[in-house]
């Protein structure tokens, strides 16, 4: 029993902390830097659309960072239109958990063993600490060879060393490495 409060006790006083520190940094407004461009970063994996709307469409990972503590794991990812028609995107925003607003909540990192699923972080407003009206501009309407770049923030366990990213209507993208 203590061996497994000691094992966890760091863990849980990381996201004490972070739970702390995420008001500073999302209140009114949410702060967050505007996303990188795609074609700048490099891809750890991709996935092809599996659902009507989304089969025009490839999911990408282009990073999965752990801050300096260890407890957060922030992932960029990005959606290409690969098709020759533009495609409405709102079908993207996730309504099936308890978030605040407009966000991508529904883009989750797994465990690679698939025993675990890590939902994005949600502040003390109930705000998915992820791509959303708060922090970024949520595109509509993807045009013919578009690409567009968000970002999702979880908590996971410091011995995970790769992740399995699911994002909606598009096949699993296994074994991103976590740096």
């Amino acid at each position: 029993m203590t061996g497994e409060i000691m094992r966890i006790l760091p863990r849980t006083l990381g996201l004490v902390a972070v739970a702390a520190l995420i008001p500073l940094t999302t209140s009114a407004g949410a702060s967050a830097t505007v996303n990188p461009h795609a074609k700048d970063l490099e891809s750890l994996g991709t996935a092809p659309g599996n659902a009507e709307e989304s089969r025009s469409l490839t999911a990408e990972v282009h990073q999965a960072e752990r801050d300096d503590s260890g407890v957060l794991l922030s992932v960029t990812w990005s959606i290409e239109n690969t098709g020759g028609d533009q495609v409405s995107m709102l079908w993207l925003r996730d309504r099936s958990y308890s978030y605040s607003g407009q966000n991508f909540a529904g883009v989750t990192a797994a465990s690679s063993d698939g025993g675990f699923r890590y939902h994005p972080i949600m502040d003390g407003n109930g705000t998915c600490l992820c791509s959303g009206s708060a922090s970024n501009d949520l595109v509509q309407n993807l045009g013919s060879g578009d690409k567009v770049t968000y970002w999702s923030l979880f908590s996971v366990p410091d011995d995970i060393d790769t992740v399995t990213v699911e994002i909606p209507n598009f096949e699993p993208i296994e074994d991103i490495p976590i740096s």
